[in-house]
């Protein structure tokens, strides 16, 4: 941490309140940015995963992106600002041409259908401006504009990759679990928080399957056990058609069979010139023909989708479900190991006549 930085407390959770080391701005993006979003989620593909270009297209469109931006003049200038005037940097204002944005994040405030579970798609900040807060204050502007009835949020991440320290910092709880891909063999932690500030009695959850989505297959979703870490082993769990496959993490490589070499074709034979000089093929013979034989590609058959035991989606839930009871009972079960402070601050108090009638409203005929 640098000196030039002032550090502020919340002195209800003695969590530092994250300020930027650069001045930024945030804002919602346009179709306009999908190029930086595109080519900065290629550089980090194996760590943030792949979101084709028209599902990017349909998050922007739907407001679900934030970019973070930063002005590149003004280098010489930060040491002189102060905590304040940084603060004052982060809002929502329109896209002003002295920016250059440096990070993204995709996120909805609904998840499952839940209205008050959010989740976090991707966060995303250029290389060189890492370990720079700048995902920490796009996690607090996701946090404030999302609706009123969101409490909790949650992300997946890959176990395998250093960004799970940061959802550990940002006190989120790694909850539960489930297997990746077939292809690559990986863990995926579920993170969840409660983004309230002072918030200590809404109870976690997550979900006890995942059907689809970026992984093509359903995965059942087992809850992390208690006294481990999110860091320790934990079983692979494919679906299989009477029943769930389990493995442990490195035995698929391991028993994963080679692949058979194909033998090189034998080539023919070719007539010299002296020493030097050029080499031909054989001259075809006199009336023949050569025909062209084209090779028929095979049609590719569409793979089909593998679906979980119902009997064992069954006890998933409600081992989710008894799990999630004794733990949301005693609140020393999630201890988080947060480091920063990006709760969301919530006004007590009731809206005022006035505010009431500052709302927009509907245009419809009310029956007498």
């Amino acid at each position: 941490m640098s000196d030039n930085q002032i550090i502020t407390l919340n002195p209800t959770n003695n969590l530092v309140v994250p300020v930027a080391r650069i001045p930024i701005n945030i804002r919602e993006a346009t179709l306009a940015d999908l190029s930086f979003i595109d080519s900065l989620q290629k550089k980090h593909t194996k760590m943030v995963g792949w979101m084709p270009t028209m599902q990017l297209e349909g998050k922007i469109k739907a407001k679900q992106v934030l970019i973070a931006e930063s002005r590149t003049e003004d280098s010489g200038l930060r040491t002189e600002r102060n905590a304040e005037e940084r603060t004052d940097c982060i809002n929502l204002s329109p896209q002003s041409s002295a920016l250059s944005p440096v990070g993204y994040c995709i996120a909805q405030d609904q998840y499952f259908k839940r209205d008050d579970v959010g989740i976090i798609y991707q966060m995303n900040v250029e290389p060189g401006k890492q370990r720079g807060l700048v995902g920490a204050m796009l996690l607090k502007a996701q946090f404030e504009r999302s609706a009123y009835g969101c409490k909790l949020y949650c992300c997946w991440c890959a176990q395998d990759i250093a960004a799970n320290h940061f959802w550990e910092s940002m006190g989120f709880v790694a909850l539960a679990f489930r297997t990746g891909s077939r292809g690559k063999s990986r863990v995926h932690i579920f993170w969840q928080k409660r983004i309230r500030s002072g918030d200590e009695t809404t109870p976690y959850w997550f979900p006890s399957q995942t059907t689809s989505g970026s992984i093509r297959e359903d995965r059942i979703v087992l809850p992390i056990p208690p006294g481990t870490s999110w860091q320790d082993a934990k079983p692979l769990v494919l679906p299989g058609g009477s029943g769930a496959e389990m493995k442990m993490l490195g035995d698929e490589k391991e028993n994963k069979p080679r692949r058979p070499r194909t033998p090189k074709p034998e080539s023919g034979k070719h007539r010299c010139t002296p020493p030097g000089g050029m080499r031909f093929g054989a001259p075809p013979k006199e009336g023949a023909v050569e025909e062209k034989v084209k090779k028929e590609k095979p049609e590719k058959q569409p793979r089909a989708k593998v679906k979980n035991d119902p009997k064992l989606v069954a006890a998933a839930r409600e081992l989710r479900d008894r799990w999630l009871e004794k733990a949301n009972e005693d609140p020393s079960a999630f201890l988080a190991n947060g480091k920063y402070d990006v709760s969301r601050m919530i006004a007590q108090q009731a809206p005022s006549d006035q505010e009431l009638l500052a709302l927009p409203c509907l245009d419809v005929a009310i029956a007498a």
